[in-house]
C-alpha cells in the first residue's frame, strides 16, 4: 500500500452526485419508484476508468494489477450499507481487487478503520519485510488492516518473491559490472521497479533501500 491522491471527479459524476444520491436514498427507504439501477450508479464506466487511473490500474490496498487479470472493482471505502449518503461520494470510493474487496467486506469501525491511502501515509502505520506486509509496533491500525485484507496471503507473497528475484537478477548484475553506462543501465531498471506505477512498488522501495544499506 503506498500513498495515494485523488484525481479530479469525473465529469458525469459532478454533474449527477446530487440527484443519484438522493435516488439512491429514496430506493433504500423503499420508494418503488425510483428504478433499481439508482443502487449501482457508482460503477459508471466514466467513474471506474477515473477510479483506475489514479490507482494506475492497481489495489488501492495490496497493489496488485488488476485488469491483466480480471476487472477491477468499485469499492466504497466507507461501506455504504454503513452510509448511504456517500453512495457515490468521490472520495469514498477506490478501485480495488476482487480479493481485498471480498476480505474487507462491510467492515467498519470509527474507533478503529482500516488505512485510507487517500488519507493516510502507509509507511507511517506499516513496514515491508520481504514479500511481507507487517504492521508496525503499537499501530492498530496497520495491524487491522493487515489481518483483515490479508495483505501477506500466499498468493500475494509468491507474486511478490517472483518480482523481488527480478529485481535482485538485475543488481547481482548491475554488481559484476565496472562502473559506466551499462552497470548505471542495470541499476535504473532495478530502480524503475519501485516507482509509484509499479506492481507492489511498496515493497520493491523496501527491498531495495534495504540492499543499499
Amino acid at each position: 500500500m503506498i500513498k495515494l491522491d485523488k484525481l479530479a471527479k469525473p465529469a458525469v459524476l459532478a454533474a449527477n452526485e446530487a440527484v443519484w444520491t438522493k435516488e439512491y436514498i429514496r430506493l433504500k427507504n423503499g420508494d418503488t419508484t425510483v428504478p433499481k439501477a439508482a443502487q449501482f450508479r457508482y460503477r459508471h464506466p466514466d467513474i471506474k476508468e477515473a477510479l483506475r487511473e489514479e490507482a494506475s490500474d492497481k489495489c488501492i490496498f495490496c497493489e496488485s494489477k488488476i485488469s491483466h487479470i480480471f476487472p477491477g472493482e468499485t469499492d466504497h471505502i466507507i461501506p455504504i450499507s454503513k452510509k448511504h449518503e456517500d453512495v457515490v461520494n468521490w472520495y469514498n470510493l477506490g478501485y480495488v481487487c476482487k480479493e481485498c474487496n471480498r476480505f474487507k467486506s462491510n467492515y467498519h469501525d470509527d474507533n478503529l478503520p482500516l488505512l485510507n491511502p487517500f488519507v493516510d501515509e502507509p509507511s507511517e502505520h506499516l513496514m515491508f519485510f520481504g514479500p511481507l506486509v507487517l504492521a508496525k509496533t503499537g499501530q492498530n491500525r496497520g495491524q487491522i488492516t493487515t489481518d483483515l485484507l490479508q495483505l501477506s496471503r500466499a498468493a500475494l507473497v509468491e507474486r511478490k518473491k517472483e518480482k523481488i528475484e527480478k529485481v535482485k537478477a538485475l543488481l547481482d548484475r548491475a554488481e559484476s559490472l565496472p562502473e559506466g553506462d551499462a552497470r548505471e543501465f542495470l541499476l535504473e531498471q532495478a530502480r524503475q521497479e519501485s516507482a509509484p506505477e509499479r506492481e507492489f512498488s511498496a515493497t520493491i522501495s523496501a527491498f531495495l533501500k534495504a540492499a543499499e544499506a
